[in-house]
């Protein structure tokens, strides 16, 4: 046992779970140490994550009291406390320094990038898509991560084909608004998230809230297959996907984090879609046109002669927007088709 520090500001979320749900996490908590998953994962010759997404998901925690569990990340989500890493000055002075600088640093669109403000980004978003409207089986929760939120609708609203898939599959699902997005408009499809151990903490417990009866499989329970066959979300480690049989998905999605990978990986990840995605099924993609932390990765470096398709882009406006100056969000669309099919 070592001594640590954070190294930046963290931002903390309570939750009150239920009996099961707490057996559930820490079951999947002693797993991960149990099984060594950490090294397992790093090592991956297909799908080892990038050092920058490594530093972030070392910085995620989970912890339980008899009654209560925090989430704590690098990210600022709804809702969530602020707890800084270094100990603050206090005094009077220092108090209106930090009112000073908080009313110079509050400007709409960094309140809107943090997430933290639904009624900017709603505003925002009619700017761009006037006829828009949030479907009323997500205003009960949309507000509680408005950024991705929004940014799943616009993503949604650019797919040229619109249909409800039964089987979908996410890769770095994150908080999991996209997979709750999707459930709230066919509660009958089934979900398959493949992403980093740590963030998986974050999907689960958001989806939980959202969804208090949601069949959830982790990653250390897809032994059991006919629990597997009735979940509606099933969660996977980059080390697991292998268990995805072969052309089963009927839309697979990526948001902002093929972004934070290196091209190479990129690339495993898109022929393992093409691997999982049934004829006609379709992957869409929102991410940057060209990443800001690989200069490698790039749309046109994305590999799709998997597909047999020519691959549908356009700027995303809102999520471009939202990005900042000279940031351009692409959202990709790409059928998988046989190959020699026109």
């Amino acid at each position: 046992m070592l001594w640590s520090a954070r190294d930046k500001v963290m931002f903390q979320t309570v939750f009150t779970p239920s009996r099961d749900e707490a057996l559930q996490l820490m079951d999947f908590a002693r797993y991960l140490w149990a099984e060594n998953i950490a090294d397992q994962v790093a090592s991956h010759p297909r799908f080892a994550p990038s050092s920058l997404w490594r530093h972030w998901a070392g910085q995620s925690f989970v912890g339980l009291s008899l009654e209560k569990l925090i989430l704590q990340g690098g990210h600022a989500f709804p809702h969530s406390i602020e707890v800084s890493a270094e100990e603050r000055p206090s005094g009077l002075l220092a108090e209106l320094r930090q009112c000073v600088g908080n009313v110079l640093a509050a400007s709409s669109r960094t309140r809107m990038r943090e997430g933290r403000d639904p009624r900017s980004l709603a505003a925002a978003f009619a700017q761009v898509y006037p006829q828009a409207r949030i479907p009323s089986e997500h205003e009960s929760w949309y507000a509680r991560h408005p950024n991705p939120y929004f940014r799943c609708l616009e993503a949604y609203l650019l797919r040229r084909k619109t249909e409800l898939p039964m089987r979908m599959l996410e890769v770095g699902g994150g908080a999991c608004v996209n997979v709750a997005f999707y459930h709230s408009l066919n509660r009958r499809m089934q979900s398959i998230v493949v992403d980093l151990p740590e963030t998986m903490f974050f999907g689960y417990t958001f989806l939980r809230t959202v969804f208090p009866d949601m069949r959830i499989v982790l990653p250390h329970e897809v032994g059991d297959q006919d629990r597997v066959r009735e979940a509606e979300v099933v969660f996977l480690l980059p080390t697991q996907t292998d268990l995805i049989p072969d052309e089963t998905m009927d839309f697979c999605f990526n948001m902002a984090s093929f972004q934070e990978m290196s091209i190479a990986t990129v690339n495993h990840y898109l022929a393992l879609i093409a691997r999982t995605l049934r004829y006609e099924g379709r992957f869409v993609s929102m991410n940057f046109e060209i990443s800001r932390y690989f200069k490698d990765n790039t749309l046109e470096g994305y590999e799709l002669a998997g597909y047999h398709s020519e691959a549908k882009t356009a700027r995303a406006p809102f999520s471009s927007d939202l990005a900042g100056f000279g940031l351009n969000v692409i959202h990709l669309e790409v059928e998988k088709r046989r190959a020699g099919e026109a």
